[in-house]
C-alpha cells in the first residue's frame, strides 16, 4: 500500500475512532468488569481496553496499571492494530522490534504481551483488549481463544452506543419524514379536489385557478423530486406517469425508463403480480378503500433482480377527470437487517453472559466477592470447593471461624481484619497473599490470594473480590524437585567420571565434585568463567578446534594425556551438543572418564581394547538422553547388551520407533509428568525375547531458563533386589519345614480377617489343632520321624480344608485354621469331622505303619464382634477342654453372642 493510501486509510481509522465518542471519557463498569475477568481467567497482573489515536493510546479501561495513557510510539497495541490480527510477544527482551522499548527497559517493565484488535462496526480496527505481565509467558490455543471472546465482549460494548443512537436516528428521521410525506400528499390531494370544485363553480376565474394550480403543482413536484423517500405514480391502466430521483435510487431505473411502463412488471416479483393487479382493480372499483392512506410492507424487485422490502403509503387523487394513484415507498431492507443483527447481537451477548457464568464455574481458581455492605455475592466452584460447602452452607458472620481461613502458618485463625476480602473491601489492593484453608474433614489448601476494591465508573463502592489459586501441589511439587535435584547431584557426584556442561559463549554452568575436585578449585570460583580463564593459552588454542565442532552441533569423542603431579593420566572425553527445542546448539556436555589403567593394560595387552569404553558403556546402568519430541539424543553401549538395540541406530528416532508402541504408552504418563518439570520414577519389566529384567527407571527433566528441553533418563537393574525381597519375605512367613506360613503370618492374616468380618458382620472361625502325645513320638520313633509326622499332618490338613481356609503352623505340633465367610457352626464340625478322618489313616514313619490322632479346639462368631484376642483365647480354651475330654476329638465354641458351649 502506498504512502498516500496508508494515510487516508489511517485517518478514516482515527475518523471510525472519534465517531465512537468513547476518547477521553470516565471509566464505567461494563469495560472495567471485562478487564478484572480476563485479568484473573489468565491470571495476568495486568488487562487493559486501549485505544489508539494519532499520537497516543488512552486505556478506558485499566487493571494492573496507574498511568491513563502512553505515547502511541511506544505502544505495542500500534502494532496489534496495524496488522488487525492478534499480537503475542512471549518475551519482549528477545523480539527486536521492542528490545529498546521503554516500557521494556523501564517501568512497568514489560516481558509479555498478547492483544486482541477490537474494532467499529464498519471494520476499523480502533483500540485492543490487551494482557501484560513482567516476567515471559506463552498462551496455548484455548487461552488465545479466550482473550478473543473477551475482545467480542469489549467490542460489543464500544459500538453499542453507536448501533442503539444510529437506530433511533435513523428511525426518527424516517418517521418524521413518512408523516412529512404523506402530510404534503394529503394536503396536494385536497388542494386538487377544491381546485376541480372551484373550475366548476367559477368558470370565469379560471386562469386565476390555473394558475394557482400550476404554481401548487410546480411546488409538490419540488418537494416530490427532492424527498428522500421513492414516490410512484400511476394512472387507471397501472403504467407509471411519476417516478422522482429517489424512486430511481431506490430501483435503478431512470425516470425516462420507467414512465409509461407497467408498475407491476417493472418493480413487482412474478409471483406477486396478479396480487398487484387484483389490488389496483379493487381501489378502482372503490373496494378496497381501506389501502388507501393506510402503511403496509410488499416485497419490490429492483433493476439488478435483487428483492427487498419496502413500506409503502398509497394515496388516490383526480387531476383532469382522471383517476391516479401515487405511493411513497421507503426502502426498509436494511432496516430490517439492522433490527436482525440487534436481536442476534443481544442473543449473542446473552449467550457470553452465559459463557462468562461457565467460565467462573470452570476455572480452578476459588473467586469470591462481596457487596459494598458486605455481603457475600460470588462464591464460585472453585471456592466451595476449597470449603467443602454446598451453595447453600454459605454464610456471612465471623468468615473466618466460618471458612476455617488461617494465617500461612497453618495455625493461627486470621483477625478479621485479615482476611483477604476485608482488607479488599477497605480499599487495598492484594496480590498473592498466602492464607491457609482448612476445614474439618478436608485436607488443608495452601492458597495466594489476590484481590481489590470494585467501584462503578462514578468511583462508588460496589463491593470487592477476591481470587484465590491454590497453590498445595506446587509446594509438594517444589519439595519434591529440590529432593530431585539433590538426587541427581548425588548421582553425578558419585559417577567416577568428569562431568561438566559449558554453554556457547565458552562459560562452564556446572560441574560435579570429581571435576571440581580435578580443576583444584570451588564452584562458585569456577561456574561463570571462560575456559580461556581455567586452561593456559597453549592449552586453549589446542581445544579451540574442537569446541567449535562441538558448538555447530557435532559430537567430538577424544582422548587427552595429561600430566598429574608428575604422571601421566589418561581421559576419555566426550564433548556432546546441547541442542534446544529448535535443534540449535546451546552448549556442550563434557563427560570425561579417566582410562588410565585401560591405556596401561592396552599396552599390556591389546585384547582388553573392548572391555574398555566410555563411562556411560561400563555403568550398569541404561542412560539416555530424550528431547522435548521424545527423540533419542544420546543412549550408552548397554541398550545393545541388554535389549539388542544399536545405540547409534537409536539416535533421531522416537522412543516408540525403535522399541515399539506398548513399550511407549507404558512409559508416556511418566514422559508426559517429566516434561511438565517433575522428576518421576517407576518400575518396568523389559526383555531382549530371551532374559527378563526387572528395572527401576529415572526420568530426570533437563530444565533451563524454566523450561523443560529434554529428559535425561536412568535404568537399573532391580531384578536381583526384587528376588532377593520376595526370597525373605518368604523367609520370614514361611515355616521351613512344613512349608506353611508362620506364626507371623498367621498373626497378619488374622487380624486382617478379624477386622473384615468386624466390617462386613460375616462370620469367621479359627481352629487350634495338635497332634496327641507328639512328645512321646519325638521320645520314641526320634525327632526324624516327629518332623515326618508334621510333614504329612500339614499335607493332610491341606487335602480337607478349603481354597480359601488358611492354615498355618504355630510352633512344635501347633497348628491353626483360619476361615472366613462362615455363616453356621455346623460348617466348622463338618471340617473338623473330615480332619479327624484324614488324620487316622496310619501315618508312614520310618517305613511302619504308625496311628496318629488329632485333637480340635473351634471357635465361631457370626457377627463379627469379637476381636483376634478374644478368638484365639476361646480356640486355644477349647483345644484344652478337646484334650480333657480324651483326645483325638473336637471341641466347638460360638462367641455370637456371650458364650457357647462345647461340642465333640
Amino acid at each position: 500500500m502506498k504512502v498516500d493510501e496508508l494515510a487516508v486509510a489511517e485517518q478514516v481509522r482515527i475518523c471510525a475512532l472519534h465517531a465512537l465518542a468513547v476518547l477521553d471519557t470516565p471509566q464505567e463498569e461494563r469495560f472495567d468488569r471485562l478487564t478484572r475477568l480476563v485479568s484473573h481467567t489468565l491470571s495476568v497482573p495486568t488487562a487493559l481496553v486501549s485505544l489508539v489515536a494519532e499520537d497516543r493510546q488512552w486505556f478506558k479501561s485499566r487493571v494492573g496499571l496507574d498511568a491513563s495513557e502512553t505515547p502511541r510510539s511506544v505502544a505495542f497495541c500500534s502494532h496489534a492494530v496495524a496488522s488487525g490480527e492478534m499480537l503475542v510477544v512471549d518475551d519482549a527482551t528477545l523480539d527486536p522490534r521492542f528490545v529498546d522499548n521503554p516500557l521494556v527497559t523501564d517501568a512497568p517493565f514489560i516481558r509479555f504481551y498478547a492483544g486482541q484488535p477490537v474494532f467499529s462496526l464498519d471494520g476499523q480496527a480502533v483500540g485492543t483488549l490487551c494482557i501484560i505481565d513482567s516476567v515471559p509467558r506463552r498462551l496455548d490455543d484455548l487461552q488465545k481463544q479466550v482473550l478473543r471472546d473477551f475482545a467480542l465482549l469489549v467490542q460489543d460494548e464500544l459500538n453499542k452506543t453507536t448501533i442503539i443512537s444510529a437506530r433511533k436516528t435513523a428511525e426518527d428521521a424516517l418517521h418524521a419524514l413518512n408523516e412529512a410525506l404523506e402530510e404534503r400528499i394529503n394536503e396536494r390531494t385536497r388542494s386538487l379536489e377544491e381546485s376541480n370544485r372551484t373550475l366548476k363553480r367559477e368558470m370565469q376565474r379560471r386562469e386565476l385557478v390555473e394558475s394557482t394550480l400550476r404554481s401548487s403543482e410546480q411546488r409538490i413536484q419540488t418537494i416530490i423530486d427532492t424527498s428522500l423517500v421513492a414516490f410512484v405514480s400511476i394512472d387507471t391502466r397501472g403504467h407509471i406517469v411519476d417516478w422522482n430521483p429517489s424512486a430511481e435510487q431506490t430501483f435503478g431505473w431512470r425516470r425516462d425508463e420507467a414512465l409509461g411502463i407497467d408498475l407491476a412488471t417493472l418493480i413487482t416479483p412474478v409471483r406477486f403480480r396478479d396480487s398487484h393487479r387484483t389490488l389496483l382493480q379493487r381501489l378502482l372499483d372503490g373496494a378496497s378503500a381501506e389501502g388507501i392512506n393506510n402503511r403496509r410492507e410488499l416485497t419490490a424487485l429492483t433493476k439488478r433482480g435483487d428483492e427487498i422490502t419496502v413500506r409503502v403509503t398509497i394515496s388516490a387523487f383526480d387531476f383532469d377527470g382522471e383517476r391516479y394513484f401515487g405511493a411513497f415507498l421507503y426502502d426498509i431492507s436494511e432496516e430490517q437487517k439492522a433490527q436482525r443483527a440487534l436481536e442476534e447481537k443481544s442473543e449473542l451477548l446473552a449467550q457470553k453472559q452465559e459463557l462468562l457464568d461457565a467460565i467462573l464455574e470452570t476455572v480452578d481458581v476459588g473467586v469470591v466477592a462481596c457487596s459494598a455492605e458486605g455481603g457475600l455475592s460470588l462464591f464460585n466452584r472453585a471456592a466451595r470447593e476449597f470449603h467443602g460447602l454446598s451453595q447453600e452452607s454459605l454464610g456471612s458472620g465471623n468468615w473466618a471461624e466460618h471458612y476455617s481461613l488461617y494465617a500461612s502458618d497453618g495455625v493461627a485463625l486470621l483477625n478479621e481484619a485479615d482476611i483477604p476480602l476485608v482488607r479488599a473491601l477497605q480499599g487495598e489492593v492484594l496480590r498473592n497473599v498466602p492464607m491457609v484453608i482448612a476445614p474439618v474433614g478436608l485436607s488443608r489448601r495452601f492458597v495466594l490470594a489476590s484481590g481489590r476494591r470494585i467501584a462503578n465508573s462514578a468511583g462508588k463502592p460496589l463491593g470487592a473480590v477476591v481470587a484465590m489459586k491454590d497453590i498445595t501441589e506446587l509446594n509438594a511439587f517444589q519439595r519434591q524437585l529440590a529432593r530431585n535435584e539433590q538426587r541427581l547431584r548425588d548421582i553425578t557426584d558419585n559417577v567416577p567420571a568428569l562431568i561438566a556442561h559449558i554453554d556457547r559463549n565458552h562459560c562452564f554452568t556446572f560441574l560435579n565434585s570429581p571435576a571440581l575436585r580435578f580443576y583444584g578449585k570451588s564452584g562458585q570460583n569456577l561456574i561463570g568463567q571462560h575456559l580461556s580463564v581455567i586452561y593456559t593459552a597453549v592449552e586453549f588454542e589446542k581445544f579451540a578446534p574442537l569446541v567449535a565442532r562441538v558448538l555447530v552441533g557435532e559430537r567430538v569423542d577424544f582422548e587427552e594425556e595429561m600430566q598429574i603431579a608428575g604422571k601421566p593420566r589418561f581421559f576419555q572425553v566426550s564433548y556432546i551438543p546441547d541442542r534446544d527445542d529448535a535443534g540449535e546448539v546451546q552448549g556442550f556436555y563434557v563427560l570425561a572418564l579417566d582410562v588410565t589403567a585401560r591405556k596401561n593394560s592396552e599396552l599390556q595387552q591389546r585384547e582388553s581394547e573392548e572391555r574398555l569404553r566410555t563411562i556411560t558403556d561400563n555403568l550398569p546402568v541404561l542412560i539416555a538422553y530424550i528431547d522435548t519430541a521424545q527423540r533419542y539424543c544420546f543412549a550408552n553401549a548397554l541398550y545393545r547388551q541388554w535389549l539388542k538395540k544399536d545405540p547409534a541406530a537409536m539416535l533421531g528416532r522416537s522412543v516408540a520407533e525403535v522399541f515399539g508402541e506398548e513399550f511407549h504408552e507404558q512409559r508416556a504418563p511418566y514422559l508426559e509428568r517429566c516434561l511438565d518439570g517433575q522428576a518421576v520414577q517407576a518400575d518396568f519389566t523389559m526383555t531382549d525375547g530371551m532374559q527378563e529384567r526387572t528395572v527401576n527407571t529415572a526420568f530426570i527433566p533437563h530444565i533451563r531458563d524454566g523450561s523443560v528441553i529434554g529428559i535425561y533418563l536412568f535404568s537399573t537393574d532391580v531384578t536381583a533386589t526384587y528376588q532377593q525381597k520376595a526370597h525373605l519375605h518368604s523367609i520370614a512367613n514361611t515355616d521351613a519345614l512344613t512349608s506353611l506360613p508362620n506364626r507371623r503370618s498367621y498373626e497378619a492374616s488374622l487380624n486382617a480377617a478379624v477386622r473384615s468380618a468386624q466390617s462386613s458382620g460375616d462370620g469367621i472361625a479359627l481352629m487350634y489343632l495338635d497332634i496327641d502325645h507328639f512328645k512321646t513320638i519325638n521320645d520314641t520313633w526320634g525327632h526324624a520321624a516327629g518332623d515326618d509326622v508334621l510333614q504329612e499332618f500339614s499335607r493332610r490338613l491341606l487335602m480337607v480344608v478349603r481354597k480359601t481356609d488358611r492354615v498355618s503352623r504355630l510352633a512344635g505340633d501347633e497348628f491353626t485354621i483360619l476361615l472366613e465367610g462362615v455363616p453356621t457352626p455346623e460348617v466348622c464340625q463338618r471340617l473338623a469331622d473330615k480332619i479327624l478322618d484324614a488324620v487316622r489313616e496310619p501315618f508312614q514313619v520310618g517305613g511302619q505303619a504308625k496311628q496318629v490322632t488329632t485333637s480340635i479346639g473351634i471357635t465361631w462368631n457370626g457377627s463379627g464382634n469379637i476381636d483376634a484376642e478374644t478368638l484365639s483365647a476361646r480356640a486355644d480354651a477349647a483345644l484344652y477342654q478337646a484334650k480333657g475330654a480324651g483326645r483325638n476329638q473336637y471341641c466347638s465354641v460360638d462367641t455370637t453372642e456371650t458364650g457357647g458351649q462345647g461340642q465333640t
